[in-house]
């Protein structure tokens, strides 16, 4: 049966926690608004299969990362410091965003409809 509207607003609320191996704890992902996704969506389609540049990648993490309120722990201005910090951090929480509160293949649509 698919979901309400009210259902799926309620899930755009809910973080996803997602662990990476430098971590002591959980990293809280966002689930952005649909704009954001898409403005992100698309910088990636425009790469036609080429590697994504650094300041997408921490773009894309920025975006994702929720603070304690559920809203964003980084902003558009943060993507400088978080290109000059740990890589293999930025490269894992990335992964981790495509993973999850990015992913819109239809095996995540399926997964969802049959919750």
């Amino acid at each position: 049966m698919a979901k309400s509207l009210d259902d799926l607003l309620a899930l755009a609320d809910a973080p996803v926690e997602v662990t990476i191996s430098k971590g002591k704890r959980p990293v809280r992902l966002r689930w952005p608004s649909f704009q954001e996704w898409h403005d992100l969506s698309v910088a990636h389609r425009a790469l036609k299969g080429q590697d994504p540049p650094a300041e997408l990648i921490a773009r894309t993490v920025a975006v994702c990362v929720a603070n304690a309120d559920g809203g964003r722990e980084y902003s558009d201005a943060d993507v400088p410091t978080l290109v000059a910090g740990d890589p293999r951090v930025l490269m894992q929480l990335y992964v981790k965003c495509w993973e999850t509160v990015l992913r819109n293949d239809e095996q995540a649509v399926q997964a969802e409809e049959g919750k």
